[in-house]
């Protein structure tokens, strides 16, 4: 069998027990979804007033979630930085990410200082990120922590948007202390440029523990496992939404470490498998189950995979993997597979 006893598969979501038979050693991996991140905590002056639900100050609030989150992010390599906004101040300029001296830069914001005077110029403040953003190269996550007060200076969604247009690598990640409709929707609007930043509510994150490991993983990390296996090999992990064939963006670091193992193994060949859950038609199902093997197939393609080593099969909802009766069970059922056979 040759280079393919060495061949590394990689699961996105979870591996299903039993599932990989025979001699397998499976071990859990990291895999980095940035090359960067900012953290970047708003010290405007209401962040400096007490929260009306919570009862505390929101910046005692925003250290407290930002402490949390330091303790979840795992040491993969990338970059970190904390700079403060409404006024601009760097704290920690980028360097290898650690979890340690992160959060010693933590502890430096204040978490008390004069509320009367210090306005809230948050356009200028996303701004400001180009001077960091510059010396940055790669995706870059920038986690704003703020309550989306902005009275003072140009818009701060087209500041963002801006930054975005010059670095589109950018996501803008939110964690919101907003009480006012105007400040949550000034913060909703900038986190949904680009289309890839993750939103949560700080009470949220500080309240459930689940929450927040998911907040950092969505920003941080995905989940695979590296298995060697004697005879077949299977990559599980890429889940589709309903009545969906697409290519999911969270997929893509899974894919592109999949293509990069079959370029260095030139003598694998594979077939990709696509399946359903059980709503819908037999007849419809099958088709569907078609496209989504053909979408991997294709992006395989785009990364300079010779088809000729690719093969395509739709199971429809003939193969399931979990109970069609449950919606999790539907979804772990919308998935593909990929089998080396050489």
């Amino acid at each position: 069998m040759g280079d393919t006893k060495k061949w590394v598969v990689l699961l996105a979501v979870f591996l299903v027990a039993g599932f990989l038979s025979g001699s397998v050693h499976a071990q859990t991996k990291l895999v980095p979804k940035i090359d960067n991140f900012i953290l970047f905590p708003d010290q405007s002056g209401s962040m400096y007033m007490t929260h009306g639900k919570l009862r505390k100050v929101k910046m005692t609030l925003a250290k407290e979630v930002m402490f949390k989150m330091n303790d979840e992010i795992p040491e993969l390599g990338y970059k970190g930085a904390l700079d403060l906004f409404a006024p601009w101040q760097a704290v920690s300029d980028p360097a290898v990410y650690k979890r340690n001296t992160f959060g010693e830069a933590i502890a430096k914001i204040m978490s008390d200082q004069p509320i009367f005077g210090r306005l809230t110029p948050m356009g200028p403040g996303i701004s400001s990120l180009d001077s960091v953003l510059s010396g940055l190269s790669g995706k870059t996550g920038v986690i704003i922590v703020s309550d989306g007060a902005a009275n003072q200076g140009p818009d701060p969604v087209a500041a963002a948007q801006a930054i975005y247009n010059k670095y589109p690598q950018v996501c803008f990640h939110v964690i919101s202390f907003a009480e006012e409709p105007k400040g949550t929707d000034i913060l909703k609007k900038i986190n949904g440029i680009g289309g890839c930043g993750v939103y949560a509510e700080g009470a949220t994150l500080l309240a459930d523990q689940a929450a927040l490991k998911q907040f950092v993983k969505d920003v941080f990390y995905t989940t695979a496992v590296e298995a060697k296996k004697e005879d077949v090999i299977i990559l599980r992990g890429i889940n589709f939404d309903f009545d969906k064939a697409d290519i999911k963006p969270e997929w893509k670091p899974v894919l592109d470490e999949g293509a990069s193992v079959l370029a260095k193994n030139p003598n694998i060949k594979i077939i990709i498998e696509g399946h359903t859950c059980a709503i819908g038609t037999d007849a419809y199902n099958q088709k569907l189950s078609e496209r989504r093997a053909q979408s991997v197939y294709n992006y395989f393609v785009s990364k300079g995979i010779s088809a000729s080593r690719m093969k395509t099969v739709g199971y429809g909802e003939s193969k399931p993997k979990a109970d069609n009766a449950t919606e999790e069970g539907r979804r772990i059922n919308r998935r593909v597979e990929i089998k080396v056979v050489q």
